[in-house]
């Protein structure tokens, strides 16, 4: 895939379970693509189900550089332990810099599991994303106090910079 020659990559996670939720997939690979542009990177779709090959099909002509698939009768049904199991090997072995998933049932549920298994940090409810050039570390906008102001979070230590967003606050491309 190429991705040794790199850092590991912006991944976003394939949330295709409903229309809405297949939106913020999109939304996010685009709003990947400029950050992963930052960085020096591809962005990677990550996907976990069965027959999903349209999905992975739509991510690629939205703009994903590269899908991994895990394509198996045993993934049809979400299970949150299998999801975070298997998503946090493939996270180990390949490395990304950023993992991103849309603040969906999926996305609040499994990413912090995700995050604490892999021993870093997560930023719920984004509402914007960048990556600050100088130090290459993605700058995290969420709201704070009850969404009376808004915290900038950074992840200067651990990877993957982990942050769910919510659908409707990127464009897709």
């Amino acid at each position: 895939m190429g991705m040794n020659s790199k850092l590991g990559g912006v991944w976003v996670f394939g949330d295709y379970r409903n229309y809405f939720q297949n939106r913020v997939t999109l939304q996010l690979i685009s709003k990947g693509k400029s950050l992963a542009e930052k960085l020096n990177t591809e962005v990677v779709a990550v996907l976990l189900g069965d027959q999903i090959n349209q999905y992975a099909m739509e991510y690629v002509a939205h703009g994903a550089d590269a899908v991994l698939v895990a394509e198996d009768p045993s993934l049809r049904d979400y299970d949150v332990e299998v999801y975070t199991a298997l998503l946090a090997e493939w996270v180990e072995a390949f490395k990304p810099e950023v993992f991103l998933a849309g603040a969906t049932y999926f996305g609040r549920e499994f990413f912090p599991r995700l995050a604490k298994r892999l021993r870093t940090g997560l930023s719920a409810d984004c509402v914007a994303l960048e990556v600050d050039t100088e130090t290459g570390l993605l700058l995290q906008t969420t709201p704070a106090f009850g969404g009376e102001l808004l915290a900038e979070v950074v992840t200067p230590n651990h990877r993957p910079q982990m942050a769910t967003v919510h659908p409707g606050v990127f464009q897709e491309q």
